[in-house]
């Protein structure tokens, strides 16, 4: 299926404050005019001029061409907005990466991501992560390995060139992402009764939401399937559906007052997006771990 990508057409979409969201289809990725088109701050030329000289400008742009002349293709873009018009061409990005060449490990219905952040306004380090995408749902997600903390490999703007590590440690990121399929098959395999599902619905919710959201309702709604391949017990099935739903919202919600109720929205911010993703893979690891232990 990703023997060939076509940059083509996307799905793409505004929120917040000139924040941007830019998807190319499945089986494609995205061009250089798109990206620049929609996420501008990709294609900075310099830093913001609030950043003092101490401030080393990691630009992106050379960054996006290193990884496609290594073989690794954008296929998501996000861009943050900012209430200050002038640091809009800067703010923080993060471009998703996946390699469409025979190497590529699949896991079933799902395949490996590198993950790139960074800013040319101080709001952000250069970080690089891995994920991995669920073709089913188009559902990315962000793990963390707790042998690179949950943050992955960060590079500071501190001066140095930076490229020659950058594109060492995409191999290794990309490569965790790999090794995990391990843990992903783990999870493929382990079978959860309907009470440790509700369970697992229960914590995922809290990263979310405070008590005064979270219910029985909420919690059913959460592990709903979606779908009919979503149908199942496994743990990786129940944590693709507790995290598609987390994460693009649409159910109900209750008020502080719980008498109301309110539509969730879906997640959108850069920040929040990670948070939630990488504390859901390891919410999802520990379940695994006590379900394997034996």
């Amino acid at each position: 299926m990703f023997n060939a990508f076509h940059s083509q057409t996307t799905n793409d979409h505004s929120f917040g404050r000139n924040g941007a969201i830019l998807r190319a289809r499945q089986g494609e990725s995205l061009s250089d005019e798109l990206i620049m088109a929609r996420c501008p701050s990709v294609f900075a030329d310099s830093k913001h001029e609030s950043r003092s000289d101490r401030f080393a400008y990691i630009p992106t742009i050379d960054m996006l061409a290193g990884m496609r002349s290594n073989g690794f293709l954008p296929v998501e873009v996000k861009q943050g907005g900012s209430k200050d018009v002038a640091k809009r061409a800067f703010t923080k990005h993060m471009i998703r990466f996946r390699r469409p060449d025979d190497k590529l490990v699949n896991v079933g219905d799902s395949v490996p991501e590198l993950i790139m952040l960074n800013a040319h306004d101080g709001t952000s380090s250069y970080q690089l992560m891995a994920g991995w995408f669920r073709l089913v749902c188009l559902n990315g997600m962000v793990t963390a390995d707790p042998k690179r903390g949950i943050d992955g490999i960060r590079i500071t703007h501190s001066g140095r060139n930076v490229m020659e590590d950058v594109i060492e440690a995409s191999y290794t990121v990309i490569n965790d992402a790999e090794n995990q399929r391990t843990a992903i098959e783990d999870m493929r395999g382990v079978e959860l009764s309907t009470g440790e599902q509700q369970a697992f619905a229960h914590s995922a919710s809290t990263l979310r939401f405070d008590d005064n959201h979270i219910d029985a309702a909420l919690v059913s709604r959460l592990n709903a399937p979606r779908r009919s391949e979503d149908n199942g017990n496994s743990l990786w099935l129940t944590f693709n559906r507790v995290q598609e739903s987390l994460l693009r919202g649409g159910y109900r919600v209750r008020e502080h007052n719980q008498q109301t109720s309110r539509r969730a929205r879906p997640v959108n911010g850069i920040d929040q997006d990670l948070r939630l993703n990488k504390s859901l893979w390891l919410l999802a690891e520990n379940m695994r771990q006590l379900k394997t232990a034996n």
